[in-house]
């Protein structure tokens, strides 16, 4: 996962230098870890950031006994690479937009995420791990580590790719 996830920040880093000759650019956020950021914000509230490898990892035992789930390892390696505050690409016709890992913010955040979407879908097959421009869930099966993007209203999956590290591989920019 971690060789994955650092080929696309890889490809991002370079996709914002190229654009804009900056690291990647987004909007303060108060709560994430100061560390995170690189220089200072803009006029517009923008800051640049990189992101930074975890060497701790998160435990999510605790978690996975509350909710009677044991997460994909998948998930778990996911958010135990790096610490980010955007990925973000297109797969097929879907704008992707994955969970950031931002540091003083996860798992807390991500953790609340899953135990809503349990609660409220009464099911524990698919777990959120971010949403696409329309506002779709992208989600994985939980058994199969498979990823889709779940329509609510029709109560439909469409696939995306085989595992979170292809799907990650496959985010492209326009």
């Amino acid at each position: 996962m971690k060789h994955v996830m650092k080929q696309y920040f890889k490809k991002l880093t370079g996709k914002w230098e190229e654009f804009n000759g900056t690291l990647p650019l987004i909007s303060w956020n108060e709560e994430a870890d100061a560390h995170i950021y690189v220089g200072s914000q803009d006029e517009e509230g923008y800051i640049a950031w990189k992101p930074l490898e975890k060497y701790e990892n998160t435990n999510f035992q605790q978690f996975e006994q509350e909710i009677n789930v044991i997460l994909h390892n998948d998930v778990k390696a996911y958010f135990n690479a790096y610490w980010f505050l955007e990925m973000i690409g297109w797969v097929s016709q879907y704008n992707i937009n994955l969970y950031p890992v931002i540091p003083g913010v996860e798992p807390e955040t991500f953790c609340q995420r899953v135990k809503e979407y349990i609660l409220e879908k009464e099911n524990s097959t698919y777990i959120p791990l971010g949403f696409e421009s329309n506002g779709m869930l992208v989600v994985m099966n939980n058994e199969s580590g498979e990823i889709f993007v779940e329509n609510d209203e029709e109560k439909s999956y469409k696939y995306l790719s085989s595992s979170l590290k292809e799907l990650i591989s496959q985010l492209d920019f326009k």
